[in-house]
């Protein structure tokens, strides 16, 4: 190749190079580069027969070397592979070899296998063809479509902050769990599974794109998206995948808060007083009588705010069309029934310091076992609350062995510790911390919370009902205030029922009314200990 012949190429060099830069002047810088290279390689006497060719592979190189001094990252070059042909002349040593691998990892298997095959493994397009059992004409498609999905596709530019900076996920659910736990056992604490979810929440995406958003190998991600498919939390349409249940965000969570905070200081003397006289009639039931001041404490915060967060859910549900019956719930693999909820928090919140921490509450969580310890049925009614405020359940208050334990403290079987898992016994010092338990002067443990009958459980629940619908009547103009605006779901997503979009609207609510209650000094008033909504019924 004749130097002097360089700028013959100039004007095809710089259409190539617009058609990659943003600007003119990049493109320029890119052109100017190539030529360099190019007179580079002759004054040292390399001998080039493709002078096209050669220009243009050089190009690309300089190209993909701009990127990566102005992105900091490393950036996939597909463009000199060329035409495919029958025959793999993939050179191992060439830089093409680590950029074609990192464009493979972003592959679905479909595309990945025969890509890899045919690159990484040298092997003929026939080969492949017997290999995995498939015409090769379609060998040859896949080998043409997956190297047009790197060419179109991938840039490291599309990778997300979820790559770099995951954020949290936690799960909740409205109904019966499955036999392993579902829907929380599908996610647990494990950060590549929530920042799956997350990134498939606002619109259908395909493998590939969330490879490339999270930063993983498609390979990798493939199975963890197969097991939420398999226990619906995913939904798999054509080629994409979508995350099929509501996430609550930060923006939700904090856009009723102030209105919520605000009512309830504008109601709290009101509702307390139809509240209080619920007290009244509930401290003359023989079964109130029968607890220990501790006991009767919490026995009456249970009260309190079941009957104000019936009264909120009525609202509620009102607004929303109303709550499906839990048998209605649907089907789901390994025995549950359930509604999966998700909260979602920015890489780095700050917890401790969050501004409705102080009323985060659960809706109430029934616990029951049949034929346990001679008792024919056996359950434990929680509403779990900060301790700011009544005082947190244990956490584990839904788990077999806890209710199993505490029924035997209760019975006064102390030998059922040696059955207990090593978990169970650590806790010991956070179920005492929360007043859940006490030991007496001997040291032995003594249960802490109320304990009544089925019968008193629903006497309970009757006397609730009848002062939430009071509530309701009296302040209903204002309470339907909270629930103007619900959440606004991804258009895809159709499985969610209407009435979890208006669930955040007012959660803090009964938690503020009992919060502010208590800095009156109306409820609880000279009481300084735990007092969480906790009770245990027994049927014999």
């Amino acid at each position: 190749m004749n130097k002097n012949k360089l700028t013959e190429y100039a004007d095809i060099l710089m259409k190539v190079a617009i058609s990659k830069c943003d600007n003119l002047e990049d493109a320029k810088d890119l052109v100017q580069e190539t030529l360099l290279a190019a007179l580079t390689s002759i004054n040292k006497g390399k001998e080039i027969s493709d002078t096209k060719n050669w220009l243009m592979t050089v190009l690309n190189h300089k190209y993909y070397d701009m990127l990566r001094q102005k992105y900091r990252k490393p950036t996939v070059c597909i463009d000199e592979i060329g035409e495919i042909p029958d025959e793999s002349t993939f050179d191992e040593s060439a830089e093409d070899a680590e950029n074609i691998r990192r464009c493979l990892a972003t592959l679905t298997g479909t595309y990945r296998e025969v890509l890899v095959q045919y690159y990484m493994n040298g092997k003929s397009v026939s080969d492949i063809s017997q290999l995995l059992k498939i015409p090769e004409d379609t060998v040859k498609t896949r080998l043409f479509t997956g190297r047009k999905h790197i060419q179109k596709e991938f840039t490291m530019e599309t990778y997300t902050k979820q790559s770099y900076e995951p954020d949290d996920l936690f799960i909740s659910n409205s109904g019966l769990i499955g036999y392993n736990d579902e829907p929380f056992s599908l996610v647990r604490d494990d950060r590549i599974t929530m920042n799956l979810l997350i990134l498939a929440y606002k619109k259908p995406i395909t493998l590939s794109e969330l490879s490339k958003a999270i930063g993983i190998p498609t390979a990798y991600i493939e199975p963890i998206v197969a097991k939420l498919v398999a226990g619906q939390l995913m939904k798999r349409v054509s080629d994409k995948v979508y995350t099929d249940f509501i996430i609550y965000s930060e923006q939700d969570r904090m856009a009723n808060l102030d209105l919520q905070l605000k009512l309830a200081k504008e109601l709290c003397d009101g509702i307390w007083h139809i509240v209080s006289e619920g007290l009244v009639k509930l401290r003359q039931n023989e079964f109130y009588k029968q607890q220990s001041m501790d006991q009767a404490l919490k026995l009456e915060s249970f009260f309190f705010l079941r009957t104000i967060t019936s009264a909120t859910l009525d609202v509620r549900d009102e607004a929303g069309g109303g709550r499906e019956p839990s048998e209605h719930y649907p089907e789901r693999p390994n025995g549950g029934k359930w509604y999966a909820m998700g909260n979602l928090y920015p890489h780095g919140y700050d917890y401790e310091n969050c501004p409705y921490s102080r009323y985060n509450m659960s809706g109430e969580c029934v616990h029951t076992q049949q034929n346990l310890l001679g008792a024919k049925e056996v359950s434990m009614c929680s509403y779990d609350t900060d301790s700011s405020v009544l005082g947190a359940n244990y956490h584990d208050n839904s788990d077999d062995a806890y209710l199993k334990f505490v029924y035997s403290i209760y019975l006064g079987k102390t030998d059922m510790m040696e059955m207990l898992d090593n978990k169970m016994l650590k806790d010991i010092n956070q179920i005492l911390e929360f007043s859940i338990m006490y030991r007496d002067e001997e040291g032995k443990l003594k249960v802490n919370i109320p304990v009544i009958t089925m019968s008193d459980r629903w006497e309970l629940y009757s006397l609730s009902n009848k002062y939430k619908k009071e509530i309701v009547e009296t302040y209903h103009g204002k309470m339907i205030e909270l629930v103007r605006k619900p959440v606004k779901l991804p258009k895809h997503l159709k499985s969610v029922p209407n009435w979890l979009k208006y669930l955040v609207c007012c959660s803090y609510f009964p938690s503020a009314i009992i919060s502010e209650a208590k800095d009156r000094g109306l409820f609880l008033k000279g009481y300084d200990k735990p007092a969480p909504a906790v009770i245990l019924c027994v049927e014999k």
